[in-house]
């Protein structure tokens, strides 16, 4: 099933998913760091970080080439067992590069989720791009 356990724990992801979102969209690395574990990862066709630290240092990275970002997602699937999760979403992403020109991309999130403390965070995110629009 796409959806499981109590629907209190999968309001909280939803809304965990929509602060990483959110914090996204307004470039504010503070927020969007909150949204991990401290030994978070974050995995893609073009990367591999694990840490805080990393994960700050690759944001870094993407933003100096940023100007603006859109971050639109759809979550597909939420599975809970207990303190830990799995979830499945799509983003949506608009970027305007700070150098001119349009970057359009749509990727999938495969999560693996943690509640520590009573808050749930993203403990590694695995995104793959499905559609790719580059900047003329």
């Amino acid at each position: 099933m796409a959806f499981t356990g109590p629907i209190e724990d999968r309001l909280a992801i939803r809304d965990l998913y929509g602060s990483y979102g959110d914090a996204s969209s307004r470039g504010d690395v503070e927020d969007w760091l909150t949204c991990w574990t401290e030994d978070g990862q974050w995995r893609t066709h073009v990367f591999d970080r694990s840490g805080k630290g990393e994960l700050r240092e690759q944001w870094d990275m993407l933003w100096a080439n940023f100007d603006k970002v859109a971050f639109l997602g759809e979550v597909g699937s939420i599975e809970i067992d207990g303190d830990k999760a799995t979830g499945r979403s799509v983003a949506r992403e608009i970027i305007a590069l700070s150098g001119g020109g349009i970057y359009k991309l749509v990727g999938r999130y495969e999560d693996c989720l943690v509640r520590q403390k009573g808050k749930w965070l993203f403990a590694r995110r695995n995104y793959q791009p499905i559609v790719e629009e580059l900047p003329e």
